[in-house]
């Protein structure tokens, strides 16, 4: 029967729902379009196989709608089966037995007796016949009526199945899409946080690449015996011709004058963080000028 091939159809829907495994963690801290692109692909493999459970669904529908005819053309033969029986019924039992006995009685000779004999049986053995067809017929349309009922049923169930999965991963897309975007907007926020300190730094450099010109600042200086290492990883010692500076590039090479003495000193270290000192001058550039304290001086750049 149709019905026993087709549950197969309904068994492979539910399977494939059960294939389908979605998470239903919370985005990270941290998504990535790869994860985004991931979780696009799941709801992408959920909607296929929603989509193939649907045509797979129409198909059993058609077969179903097939099923509904044959059981339509057997309730039909039935109808017309107990038609002919009541006919046949009536037509038997409308006369009286003295009739069916001179039916058999008017025989001419034996021969035409068991003939007739025959043909009562004959026709008695057909109407039953007719009848346990008509049953059988009738059990086998309540039967596919029944089996119609549980494939629907489990069809129906399927469909369920992935509508749910397929509700869950367009919610999981959109969480992680909505990630992503907050993310993306905390990262251009920051990068332009930090194009806006470049652009500041770079006002702030503006007028000192090596144009000779002088200027002036206010400088304090390290302790003339000072040992360490400066940002740049140079080491700094007592006679260390180097100067601090909070953002001209490493290697700047600067002339300093004070109380009418000059040095060059090599930017090698981050600094002065004291409001309102632009150099923190070098143990070696601090003998050189005799300088202690803090004052302003005069400098140039002469190479960056």
């Amino acid at each position: 029967m149709f019905l026993r091939r087709t549950a197969g159809l309904v068994l492979a829907v539910v399977m494939a729902a059960s294939v389908v495994g979605l998470p239903m963690t919370q985005a990270t801290a941290l998504p990535t379009a790869t994860e985004v692109t991931a979780d696009r692909a799941v709801l992408e493999t959920a909607l296929a196989k929603y989509d193939a459970a649907q045509a797979e669904s129409s198909a059993i529908d058609a077969q179903v709608a097939a099923a509904s005819g044959e059981l339509d053309r057997l309730v039909l033969q039935e109808q017309q089966c107990q038609a002919r029986l009541q006919a046949h019924v009536s037509a038997m039992y409308r006369s009286t037995g003295a009739d069916t006995l001179s039916l058999l009685l008017g025989a001419s000779d034996l021969q035409e007796l068991a003939a007739r004999l025959d043909l009562l049986d004959r026709i008695a053995r057909q109407a039953n016949d007719n009848l346990t067809a008509l049953k059988a017929a009738q059990a086998e349309a309540t039967s596919s009526a029944e089996e119609l009922l549980t494939l629907q049923s489990e069809q129906a169930e399927a469909l369920s199945v992935l509508e749910q999965e397929v509700a869950v991963a367009r919610q999981q897309l959109a969480a992680s899409e909505a990630a992503l975007r907050e993310y993306e907007a905390q990262m251009a926020a920051k990068a332009k946080a930090a194009k806006a300190a470049a652009d500041a730094a770079t006002k702030v450099n503006q007028g000192l690449v090596g144009t000779g010109e002088w200027g002036t600042a206010v400088a304090s200086h390290y302790s003339w015996n000072f040992t360490g290492r400066g940002a740049s990883g140079e080491a700094i010692g007592p006679y260390s011709m180097m100067v601090a500076h909070k953002t001209l590039p490493f290697g700047t090479l600067i002339e300093f004058e004070y109380n009418g003495k000059r040095a060059v000193a090599k930017v090698a270290d981050r600094g002065p963080y004291t409001a309102g000192r632009e150099f923190d001058l070098g143990p070696g550039v601090a003998r050189v000028l005799g300088f202690t304290g803090v004052h302003e001086v005069r400098y140039r750049i002469v190479s960056q």
